[in-house]
């Protein structure tokens, strides 16, 4: 499967750098995700309160599309249109378990970094 060229995980280097196992229990090296941040399209993808809130919907709904449409009263298609928008821009496909904790994991760090000093 070809992967978008500018998706911030294209390489498997960025992708692992969030898997839980690295994150959980260990010091957040913040220059090193603060790097990572300053992509100008993830930065709009992570601040984006709807996008959030979809993905939040999707996952509650057990990465079922149309349960998570049906719970968050958001139309299907909008919501198909929005995990897609963040596959294209980060390369992370939400319909995969792993892909969809990375995301998460990768938004509460974006959270903390941007609490401790904006990015």
């Amino acid at each position: 499967m070809k992967q978008n060229s500018c998706a911030i995980f294209s390489d498997r280097n960025n992708r692992t750098f969030f898997l839980v196992e690295n994150v959980v229990g260990k010091k957040i090296k913040l220059n090193e995700y603060r790097k990572i941040f300053r992509d100008k399209n993830l930065n709009k993808i992570l601040k984006d309160e709807a996008i959030n809130e979809s993905v939040d919907a999707f996952i509650k709904g057990g990465l079922n599309i149309s349960q998570a449409s049906v719970s968050s009263y958001v139309h299907r298609n909008t919501l198909i249109y929005r995990i897609n928008k963040i596959k294209k821009m980060t390369g992370l496909d939400l319909k995969k378990f792993e892909d969809c904790l990375i995301f998460v994991n990768m938004r509460e760090i974006f959270r903390m970094v941007v609490k401790n000093n904006d990015v």
